[in-house]
C-alpha cells in the first residue's frame, strides 16, 4: 500500500469500524427500512465518527505507545507527525458533522451524546482512565447507534431496547478484553477496570456480559420482540463463550481472543441480520 499505510494504521477502521456500521444497520433492518438517503446518511456519519475517534485515541497515547517495544501508532513511531494526524482527525470530524444533515431526527438527536462519549474517551474527560466508566463507554456508543438506526423509521420502543442492550453487553465484553490485553502497557499511565480488578477477574467479568448478552437476545426472542426463528442462533453463543474461557484457564492470550471473538462475532451477527431478512420476507417458516 506504499505510503498509505500509515494512514490506514492510524485510522485502523477494520478493527471495529465495520461492526460500528453494522450496529446502525442492525436498528434499522429492524425498525424496517425506509428512506435510503436517512440509512445512507447514519452510516456515512458513523463510519467518519468511528475513524475520527480511533484517530483521536492515538493522537492522546502517542507518547506512551512511544515506548512500547512493537507499537501499531504511527504518530509514536514516526511514520506520521501530529500536524497529520490532527488534520486527519479534524477531516473526519468534519465528515461526520457533515454528514448529520442527511440523518432525519429523532436519530440525529443521539449524536452529540455519542461524541461526548466516545471523543471524551480519549479526551477531555478521559473516560479510558476511570475504572467502570471505560467500559460502560465501549457498551454504549454501539447500542446507541442501533437505537439510532432503529429511530430513523420508527419510535423507539422496548423491543429496540432490548436488542440495544444485547449490543451494549457485547460490546462492553470487548472493551474488557481490549484492557486485558494492554494491561501491562496501562500499568504505568492510567488506570482501567482490568487493572482494577485484576486479570482473572477481568475475563470473568467478560463472560458475563457475554451471557448476559446471549440472555437479552433470548428474552427478546420469548417476548416476542425477534421472531421465534431467531432462537435457532442462540447456540451458536458458544462460539464466543469458549474462546473466553480458554483465555481464562490460560490456553490463549488476549490477542488471539480478541481476534477469535472479533471474527466470530461479526460472522454471528451476520448471520442473525440475514436470518431477520429472510423472516421478514417470508422465505422461512415463522416458527422453528
Amino acid at each position: 500500500m506504499g505510503n498509505l499505510t500509515p494512514w490506514v494504521k492510524l485510522v485502523r477502521f477494520e478493527e471495529y469500524g465495520p461492526l460500528f456500521v453494522f450496529c446502525g444497520l442492525v436498528g434499522a433492518v429492524y425498525a424496517g427500512v425506509g428512506s435510503a438517503a436517512g440509512l445512507a446518511g447514519l452510516t456515512a456519519f458513523i463510519a467518519c465518527f468511528s475513524a475520527s475517534a480511533f484517530v483521536l485515541n492515538d493522537i492522546a497515547d502517542r507518547h506512551e505507545d512511544a515506548s512500547a517495544p512493537a507499537s501499531r501508532n504511527p504518530l509514536a513511531t514516526g511514520e506520521l507527525g501530529l500536524g497529520s494526524g490532527t488534520a486527519l482527525f479534524a477531516l473526519l470530524a468534519a465528515g461526520s458533522v457533515g454528514s448529520l444533515y442527511f440523518v432525519p431526527a429523532p436519530a440525529r438527536y443521539a449524536a452529540p451524546l455519542v461524541y461526548g462519549l466516545y471523543w471524551g474517551y480519549s479526551w477531555g474527560p478521559g473516560f479510558k482512565s476511570r475504572p467502570g466508566l471505560d467500559v460502560v463507554v465501549h457498551g454504549s456508543v454501539p447500542a446507541l447507534f442501533v437505537l439510532m438506526g432503529y429511530a430513523l423509521y420508527a419510535p423507539l420502543s422496548a423491543g429496540a431496547a432490548v436488542v440495544s442492550g444485547a449490543v451494549f453487553c457485547f460490546a462492553a465484553m470487548s472493551g474488557v478484553l481490549q484492557g486485558v490485553r494492554d494491561l501491562e502497557k496501562d500499568s504505568a499511565t492510567r488506570r482501567s477496570t482490568p487493572l482494577a480488578l485484576g486479570s482473572g477477574r477481568s475475563v470473568d467479568l467478560a463472560v458475563g456480559l457475554m451471557g448476559s448478552g446471549a440472555l437479552l437476545y433470548g428474552c427478546a426472542v420469548l417476548t416476542g420482540y425477534l421472531p421465534p426463528i431467531m432462537a435457532a442462533l442462540v447456540p451458536f453463543s458458544s462460539a464466543l463463550i469458549l474462546p473466553l474461557l480458554r483465555l481464562r484457564s490460560g490456553r490463549t492470550g488476549p490477542e488471539e481472543t480478541i481476534r477469535v471473538v472479533r471474527s466470530r462475532g461479526m460472522a454471528l451477527a451476520a448471520g442473525a441480520l440475514c436470518l431477520y431478512l429472510l423472516w421478514a420476507a417470508n422465505l422461512v417458516p415463522l416458527v422453528l
